[in-house]
């Protein structure tokens, strides 16, 4: 299975590179489990660091999860790992984005504390467009980053937003010219939050966190969007969304 990833540790940093050659660093479930694995490695360690989360060449960040494998529904809770496992690291978290943001993707973005990203990168959460639904984990988190009626725009129409755009709506932090802009802009946010004090960085991050729990949906619910989510992945429209995107066409719903 194609797909890989790769860290890096320097000066109270660590550099987690999603890397898939050819598919736009798109996520396999290997690369899921590498991912969940390597945070948790981190987070082990005696020493503290600021993770930065990019992707590999200029290109893309992540065109999300990879549609060239079967999805298997037993590794379904995978997927869900991966972002509570990124989301709940107790240091700062950084996502450098290199270029085309998409799906999955999107989610990862919004675990993360700092947005910084390339003007020319395009973001969009399309599962509207190979009839499927977006997790309500994942809603809930697109929803919490730019508001809703942001968020309803990105799902219902399916369409990528520019960096500048991304910018005006909260989803990034800063937007840059170029990649080294976006390095030197990404690593000096890292280097300043590695410099301070780790007890106040931790402490004040799962304040945030609390303070963004209020929000969620409850576990009831959570199972009930799900289950919405299963059906979809069933469905005939799926089923058309994928061949219309495998054969570059535009697909013909049929509600069903």
């Amino acid at each position: 299975m194609s797909g890989s990833i790769k860290t890096e540790i320097a000066d109270g940093i660590c550099t987690l590179t999603l890397k898939n050659d050819g598919k736009r660093n798109a996520i396999t479930y290997g690369m899921m489990r590498s991912i969940t694995e390597a945070v948790n490695d981190l987070e082990a360690k005696d020493d503290d660091y600021v993770l930065v989360i990019t992707g590999a060449g200029e290109k893309a960040f992540s065109a999300g999860f990879d549609l060239d494998q079967d999805r298997d529904p037993d590794k379904e809770s995978w997927w869900k790992e991966v972002n509570a496992t990124i989301e709940d690291y107790e240091y700062p978290t950084v996502a450098m984005i290199n270029g085309d943001t998409y799906g999955g993707a999107m989610e990862i973005v919004c675990d993360c504390d700092i947005r910084v990203g390339v003007e020319d990168a395009r973001f969009g959460i399309t599962p509207a467009k190979i009839g499927i639904v977006y997790s309500p984990q994942a809603i809930t988190r697109v929803v919490r980053t730019v508001g809703t009626a942001k968020a309803k725009e990105l799902l219902f129409t399916g369409n990528a937003i520019q960096g500048d755009h991304a910018f005006e709506i909260g989803l990034l932090n800063y937007v840059v010219d170029d990649q080294e802009a976006l390095e030197s802009k990404a690593y000096g946010l890292a280097e300043t939050m590695a410099g301070n004090a780790p007890m106040s960085l931790k402490r004040m991050k799962k304040i945030i966190g609390a303070i963004n729990a209020k929000e969620e949906l409850s576990e009831a619910e959570m199972e009930w969007g799900q289950e919405m989510r299963m059906e979809a992945f069933e469905s005939r429209d799926h089923e058309e969304g994928v061949e219309a995107f495998s054969e570059g066409r535009e697909p013909e719903f049929e509600g069903r």
